[in-house]
């Protein structure tokens, strides 16, 4: 009878100690896949800070050029403004490789649709090409919708919760016909408030 008591004290000791192994095997898988998506959520989001800013830097000056362009100034004068639209879109190109090394395919797609919208205003800025006003102001609103888009996507790709309030046409820097008439009749120039 004795050597049975004890045997199931041995057992007890045995079950005691597994469970304990097995629960602190599962805390750590869990806490080390935790810490894992921690780290790469931490590295898509310095990934799509990086070329969003970058996107939005190329767009922001294109978008300069062929205002000033449309007001008559010529290339010459806007040699600088050009050599800092290379750089900034040397910058986006080398900040979309870690893209497809980091993203979901929904994020990586939107990637593409912005570099094609910014593709569209740089080159256009670039090559000196006069613009009709309609045409300038459709390649900026097609660039903000590519803005919008991509940030939708990455932020459903980092699962940020909450909702997300997207940049409206009318809030484009661009100086736009509807905002002369407003600011002309006294109103508050719409490209002085909100984010740009």
């Amino acid at each position: 009878m004795q050597w049975t008591s004890q045997l199931i004290t041995v057992l007890a000791v045995l079950a005691g100690a597994a469970s304990t192994y097995l629960v602190g095997r599962l805390t750590d898988r869990d806490r080390f896949n935790r810490e894992l998506r921690l780290r790469w959520d931490q590295r898509r989001l310095d990934a799509y800070t990086a070329y969003v800013a970058s996107a939005k830097m190329v767009g922001e000056t294109a978008n300069a050029i062929l205002g000033r362009r449309l007001e008559g100034e010529n290339d010459e004068d806007q040699s600088a403004r050009k050599e800092e639209l290379a750089s900034f879109e040397k910058r986006r190109t080398e900040a979309f490789e870690s893209l497809p090394l980091l993203a979901d395919g929904a994020t990586i797609e939107a990637a593409h649709r912005l570099n094609e919208a910014v593709w569209a205003l740089e080159q256009t800025a670039r090559q000196g090409r006069t613009v009709t006003e309609a045409e300038w102001l459709a390649l900026a609103d097609r660039w903000i919708l590519a803005l919008n888009d991509f940030h939708a996507a990455a932020r459903e790709c980092l699962h940020v919760v909450g909702t997300y309030s997207r940049r409206d046409l009318a809030a484009l820097t661009v100086d736009r016909p509807e905002r002369r008439a407003t600011s002309t009749l006294g109103g508050s120039n719409p490209a002085e408030l909100g984010d740009r």
